[in-house]
């Protein structure tokens, strides 16, 4: 469990940090969005680093979260309080991410699904 918590803390921070890291401004203007990247390259880099591991660590929790829902659904009537309690995390760290930044976060955890679905296994 110490695991788990671990890597939602960790998922948070990515996430918290690409938000803070990559500025978009209102209304956004793709030219200046580039020119601010270019001009900071070392924030590039390290937001891209960060996204990136945040990105794989979301997509693999959404994998086992996926395949512990597909194990469950074939035994019936059996509740996993971990399985609900490990939804109830992405939620409430989608939702403050969301919050904070809209854009990115639906940018973060939807390549992250994606990456998720994917990646499993037959």
């Amino acid at each position: 469990m110490l695991i788990k918590v671990v890597k939602f803390l960790v998922i948070f921070l990515c996430g918290y940090i690409v938000i803070k890291w990559v500025s978009i401004q209102h209304p956004f203007i793709l030219a200046d969005f580039f020119i601010s990247l270019v001009v900071n390259p070392l924030k590039f880099f390290a937001a891209t680093l960060v996204f990136f591991i945040g990105f794989l660590l979301t997509g693999r929790v959404f994998r086992e979260l996926i395949v512990s829902i597909k194990k469950a659904w074939h035994k019936p009537k059996i509740f996993d309080v971990n399985i609900f309690l490990e939804y109830l995390w992405f939620l409430i760290i989608f939702s403050f991410l969301f919050y904070l930044g809209w854009e990115l976060t639906l940018v973060f955890f939807s390549l992250s699904l994606f990456y998720g679905m994917i990646s499993i296994e037959r």
